[in-house]
Order: structure tokens, then sequence, then C-alpha cells
């Protein structure tokens, strides 16, 4: 099945596809192996810090690897890609969706950039996602409450999102509705649902994505997925498991050197993420 078909199978049966950053190849081994194990389809996808550092090719080798390795679908995303050439390469190198972020460039610069992405990863039957209102935060733990980030930032508006999607032929619109990126240590991540409604009904055939979604409670997101959520980017706390157990692995070992024998824990600690993030975005069982 293509990506399409999959956003389009998740729509119509009301769950989500979980789209999962990468930065090494552990995280990535954890995430194909919640998939089997859970048997459900997943998206591998890198922001642009990750994909200097793993390179496009090798991310794209690497997913066709493990998804014959673990026989499930995996597909790749390029996440907040800010740039016409980035896009451009994804697409020749075999990403099946490209998230072209031109959010903090202004509306006719991206607008006119994303039309030209469109076309192009169209031509290939590639989904494109774009997104209109910048999505604050970053993926990291942040000291204050996820409410004081949003502070003067504007939630998507449904005209302007109808008339952007129209005009690029877009697929997915990464909306904002409450979702901020990253996990914050006061808390107060809380999804304000009657945006997300009005802009659903107001772009029936559009694909919506929720960024963000580290932190946010398990029954909201579960309700966004319920009012047309479609795709769920989960980040932060992926990082996090990987950290914190990283760092216990190393001080409970201090004499292990063999990098391999230190990293079965911190994989299975970001699998234990994973899995619970598909059985929240109701994708298990669905190959």
């Amino acid at each position: 099945m293509t990506a399409w078909e999959w956003l389009q199978k998740a729509k119509e049966e009301k769950w989500a596809l979980g789209a999962f950053n990468v930065g090494s190849i552990e995280t990535f081994k954890a995430i194909a192996q919640a998939a089997s194990k859970k048997r459900s389809p997943v998206i591998i996808e890198v922001s642009p810090g990750e994909t200097s550092w793993l390179g496009m090719k090798n991310v794209v080798d690497l997913a066709h690897n493990f998804s014959l390795m673990y026989e499930i679908p995996i597909l790749v995303n390029l996440d907040h890609a800010e740039s016409f050439v980035d896009c451009q390469q994804a697409i020749d190198l075999g990403f099946d969706l490209i998230h072209f972020d031109g959010s903090n460039l202004p509306y006719e610069e991206n607008l006119q950039l994303a039309q030209k992405i469109t076309e192009l990863a169209h031509q290939k039957g590639l989904v494109v996602e774009v997104e209109m209102d910048h999505i604050v935060g970053s993926s990291e733990v942040h000291s204050g409450s996820a409410q004081e980030e949003m502070k003067g930032s504007k939630f998507t508006d449904p005209g302007k999102a109808r008339e952007f999607i129209e005009l690029t032929g877009a697929d997915v619109l990464a909306a904002f509705f409450g979702n901020v990126h990253g996990v914050f240590e006061e808390g107060g991540e809380n999804l304000h649902l009657a945006v997300l409604e009005s802009l659903a009904g107001i772009l029936p055939k559009t694909f919506f994505s929720l960024h963000g979604g580290s932190g946010i409670p398990d029954e909201q997101v579960k309700d966004a997925i319920a009012r047309g959520v479609i795709k769920v980017n989960v980040n932060t706390e992926i990082r996090q498991a990987f950290r914190h157990k990283l760092e216990e692995v190393l001080k409970n070992n201090p004499s292990e050197y063999a990098i391999y024998k230190l990293e079965g824990p911190v994989v299975a600690e970001v699998q234990k993420v994973v899995e619970h993030k598909i059985e929240v975005f109701g994708s298990v069982n669905k190959i």
C-alpha cells in the first residue's frame, strides 16, 4: 500500500499512524520491533537535524531493511523540511511523505514553495504535508508550561487553511490547535478540539496531522483521532526514554565498553513507549 492508501484507510476506520522520529539505529530498531509486535504500520521520520546526522539515503535504506526484516510496512517521512532543495532530494531518494514547513516564511512565499513541492511530489505519487501556522516549541524537555509557550500564538484559521490547501493541492495539514512540540515540566498540554472540528468540517477530504504528540494526555489524543487526525508525531518522549535509560545503564555497568551490550535495555525502553503510542493511536493489528 502507498502512503496515501494507508492514510485513507486510517481516515475511514478512525485510527492514526504513529510518526516516530529516529536519531540513531537504536531508535530505528525499537520502533520497528514495536510495530512488529503490535502488527502495526508505522511512519519513520527525520527532521533536519536528524537528517544531517543519519543521511537521507541511509534513512531510506534502513527503513527498507527493517521493513523486510520484521515484515511490516514502514513509511518514510521528511519532517519539518524548510527548503525546496531538501524536499526535492527526499523525493528523488524515495521518501514516501514530504512535510514542507514554510510556516516561518511570509504567507505568499510559503504558498508558492508548497505549490512547487506538491506538484513535484505528486508526479511520483507521494504524499505532501504542509504547515501554514508555526507550531511552537521544540522536541526537548522544557521548564514552564505549554500554555506559556503558546502565549501570543494563533491557532489555525479554517478559512485560511481551506485557501492554502485548495491552492497548493497538498494532502496533509499540520494544524495548530493547542499542540506544542516538546514535553513541559509544568504540563499544560491541552488540545482545543473545537478548532480541529472546524478544520475537519471545512476540509473533509484533507488529512490532519498532530504534531507535538509527546506529553498530550492519551484521552485527548484519542479524541483528536475521532475528529479527524490520522497521523500523530512523537519525538520527545522517545528521546526522554532513550537518555534516561542510557544514563541508568551506564551508571550500573561502569566496566562495560561493548556498546551493543549496553544498548539492549535502552532499545527495550524506547520500544515500550512506541508500543503504548501504537495502542493509543488504534493501529494495532492493522497490517
